[in-house]
């Protein structure tokens, strides 16, 4: 059984599609909401930001607002997983800060959670409209409780893909309240333009001033989430000037900025190939 159910604040899907004929799994792309993915099946490596990890039955992988993933099928096993999307306000607040420390991709022995993305095919079968929405919500809620009382199991099989580029990411991320241009950084590790815009291409699947773009918007959403009017919190996202702001928001974001406009679930992924 397959679905793929989007809400305007909720996406479930379960998935099954046999290499190499699934080419929407190569694309490089994110999202502006939380994605949780529990792995079934398959044989396929998991490319996140700068790291790849190989997926093993019972993986679940945490991937937060931003982050440019794709998988790599290393076969032609079908890739089989259950996939739920969400966006930060679907969290219940007291989970909140236990989840965002979450690591990025945890083995989950818990029979209890297994079980509860297994029952995501009874509810689809069973129910339908509002109800189902309302059951997988409350499913959402219940797995986060559960995941975020977990002890601590990061697996340490991510692999770094260039240290180099590795750097570069954590300068970009910690200097997003500045205009931060291209030549700034290659100023600053030394590099020629045309080597780190080959190298983050080659690491990350996307070009390095998309990868800031992103990262400039999302901060300015988390800002105006908080209740930051949009054209007050522009500059402080390194933008210098309302217009850049306001035409690269909608771009990524698909909607005009607005105070209090939460986000909701995309027909589809943002692509960045």
């Amino acid at each position: 059984m397959t679905y793929n159910l989007i809400y305007p604040n909720l996406n479930f899907a379960h998935k099954k599609e046999k290499g190499p004929h699934y080419e929407e799994v190569f694309e490089k792309h994110f999202h502006l909401i939380y994605e949780l993915l529990f792995f079934v099946s398959g044989n396929v490596d998991l490319v996140l930001e700068n790291k790849i990890y190989h997926l093993k039955p019972n993986d679940l992988v945490f991937i937060k607002p931003g982050q440019h993933h794709y998988v790599i099928p290393l076969n032609e096993e079908t890739y089989e997983r259950y996939v739920i999307k969400f966006p930060e306000y679907v969290i219940p607040n007291e989970l909140l800060e236990i989840i965002k420390k979450k690591p990025t991709l945890t083995s989950i022995n818990d029979k209890t959670i297994i079980n509860l993305f297994a029952s995501l095919d009874d509810h689809y079968a069973s129910y339908q409209g509002q109800h189902l929405d309302l059951i997988l919500e409350n499913v959402l809620k219940i797995i986060l409780s559960y995941y975020s009382s977990l002890e601590e199991n990061e697996k340490n099989n991510g692999n770094v893909y260039n240290q180099k580029m590795n750097k570069v990411i954590d300068y970009i991320n910690e200097n997003l309240a500045e205009p931060l241009m291209i030549e700034d950084i290659c100023k600053h590790f030394h590099y020629s333009k045309s080597y780190i815009a080959k190298e983050f291409k080659a690491s990350l699947g996307v070009p390095i001033k998309q990868y800031i773009i992103t990262k400039k918007i999302l901060l300015a959403e988390s800002l105006i989430s908080k209740g930051n009017k949009p054209t007050e919190i522009y500059n402080n996202c390194g933008f210098e000037d309302y217009s850049t702001f306001y035409r690269n928001y909608i771009k990524i974001v698909g909607k005009a900025p607005s105070l209090g406009g939460a986000l909701t679930i995309p027909s589809s992924d943002v692509e960045t190939n």
